[in-house]
């Protein structure tokens, strides 16, 4: 009896089954097409047949092609962060699908738009010992927006595309992100190879509802000492007035005053100077923020009050404060700030900045070779319109330490998880979109970690990369606890005894060589005259680096 069901089942769903399953599949693409997405990152396999043609014959999408599903999901993400729109993202059924992963999660804490297609067996060979076969549904849990599995049955094309229009408009709602569409799919997946696309769906009117805000009574700010900080935020440039401290964040990228509030006032460790510094009351927007000096300061010395600024509700306490949602923007009360804040305050802070900052360079600028001192090099050396995109670990502290979106720089780095799996990949599928001067600052571990971004035809996106090899994970060198533990050189550093040079020329790319300041000079004009993607490897030695960076840090404990 169970047999004659499942018999009847598949006779019932594949009379006919190869045109009606493609026509299905070619309604996901049209209302992809219809959402207005142009660009489609497509992982090899068999299972996704269906979907990779519709996408790549419908002729209307940039269509990638990706063999390393874990790279494939951080290029897409990449593609979208500079598009500032959704970018599919498919691949095959198995563990292809929990290869995107890193991406996805990176993805839903940026606020980043990503539309995953994942091929699937039906539901009856879930479990039966059959090939790349998984229990997909719900595999990316509450790190996405959303989950829309699509009929077993293709009878109904235009549902297929409702589903996914419905997933699309989720992704791309006020608070974006991922989602997830699976779809299941029959044998026999391969169409005739002259077959055409054949579909089309019309976009229905998306309905806008408005936003409801809180107001702000402003008169509490008067004669207190105020400090704002803007965590990791991309929508909006905030003109902050004569008169109001603002720290921003390395990835805020917003406030559009160079004269705000540095992290290295914050790292000196007398008390009468750190107190003199907290303030009565801390407004905030955005999200995280990356310097863990500032979150230590606000931990110790904390305001009386702290409201947070988001229209949509995000909130979180990382200071330990006690946070106030306001569901509103802080543009709107800038202007308070200044008629009503400490002004005294906000200037103690913006003079201190100056001070510091003055102290920084000159310090850098004495400094023997060391880690630090290249990119601080290779940062001025850049081309006013560079964009900046910073791998996790020292790389985006150093950036961060420097400041260079104070001189127009716009940085990247992908924070939302802080992983260095990615990176380059991540930058590649930006630099694929943004056509000007991308520079990519990376370690040796985040680098060749991630070096198959380069194995596939985006290898010859023009990406300049400034590549510091010292042998190793030098984060695990310059942080409490690590550097004394006897297993650090093994199994926390990744030590290793490798270069970019033979890898660079198997992969077609430029390769640059600096061991020292005259050679890091010559090799950054030659970078930055590149037209193509080029990989500048510095070399420094990690106990320079460390003994470097510690004396930084305690110029900066009594400045």
């Amino acid at each position: 009896m169970e047999l004659f069901k499942v018999c009847a089942k598949f006779i019932l769903l594949h009379a006919l089954p190869l045109p009606r399953l493609q026509k299905a599949i070619d309604h996901i693409a049209a209302a992809c097409l219809a959402e207005g997405i142009t660009e489609a990152v497509i992982c090899p396999g068999s299972r996704n047949a269906p979907l990779t043609i519709a996408f790549v014959r419908s002729g209307k999408f940039t269509c990638l092609s990706v063999a390393d599903e874990r790279s494939a999901g951080f290029i897409a993400l990449g593609k979208a962060i500079a598009l500032q729109k959704p970018v599919v993202l498919i691949c095959t059924s198995g563990s292809a699908v929990a290869n995107f992963y890193p991406a996805v999660l990176e993805a839903y804490y940026q606020h980043v738009p990503l539309v995953v297609i994942t091929a699937d067996r039906p539901s009856e060979m879930i479990d039966q010992w059959d090939g790349q076969t998984i229990r997909q549904s719900g595999l990316f849990g509450s790190h996405v927006l959303g989950f829309w599995p699509t009929p077993e049955s293709y009878s109904n094309p235009p549902l297929f595309a409702q589903i996914t229009q419905n997933a699309i408009r989720k992704a791309t709602s006020s608070l974006p992100g991922p989602v997830h569409i699976n779809v299941p799919l029959f044998e026999p997946l391969y169409p005739d190879p002259e077959r055409g696309y054949s579909a089309e769906w019309e976009i229905s009117e998306r309905i806008k509802y408005p936003i409801k805000t809180d107001p702000f009574e402003s008169t509490i700010l008067k004669g207190k000492k105020i400090l704002v900080l803007r965590g990791m935020r991309q929508d909006k440039v905030l003109v902050a007035p004569q008169g109001v401290a603002v720290y921003e964040d390395i990835l805020c990228r917003n406030t559009a005053d160079a004269d705000t509030v540095s992290e290295l006032i914050f790292m000196n460790k007398d008390d009468a100077y750190l107190e003199a510094l907290k303030p009565d009351i801390l407004l905030t927007d955005g999200t995280a923020i990356l310097s863990k000096t500032v979150k230590q300061f606000l931990r110790a010395w904390p305001p009386t009050l702290h409201f947070h600024f988001s229209l949509y509700g995000e909130i979180a306490d990382p200071f330990d404060t006690r946070p106030e949602l306001v569901r509103n923007d802080l543009e709107g009360i800038f202007q308070d700030l200044a008629e009503h804040g400490d002004s005294a305050y906000a200037e103690l802070l913006v003079n201190e900045s100056r001070r510091c900052r003055a102290s920084r360079d000159l310090v850098l600028k004495a400094s023997s070779w060391n880690e630090f001192k290249v990119i601080h090099t290779a940062l001025d050396h850049l081309p006013d319109s560079a964009v900046i995109h910073a791998a996790n670990s020292m790389a985006i502290r150093y950036v961060a330490y420097c400041e260079p979106q104070k001189r127009g720089h716009a940085v990247y780095s992908n924070r939302g998880t802080s992983g260095i799996d990615g990176c380059v990949s991540t930058a590649l599928g930006f630099a694929s979109i943004h056509k000007g001067n991308n520079h990519l600052f990376v370690g040796d571990v985040a680098f060749f970690y991630d070096s198959n971004a380069f194995w596939n035809a985006l290898a010859q996106t023009p990406l300049k990369v400034v590549l510091i090899n010292n042998g190793g994970g030098g984060i695990f060198r310059l942080i409490d606890g690590p550097a004394s533990q006897p297993e650090s050189h093994e199994f926390f550093e990744s030590s290793h005894e490798r270069d970019a040079k033979d890898l660079c020329k198997n992969l077609g790319i430029a390769y640059l060589r600096a061991e020292n300041e005259a050679e890091l000079e010559k090799a950054l004009v030659e970078l930055n005259k590149s037209g193509k993607p080029c990989v500048l490897e510095v070399f420094t030695e990690p106990k320079a680096d460390q003994l470097f960076f510690n004396h930084y840090k305690s110029v900066f404990h009594g400045v």
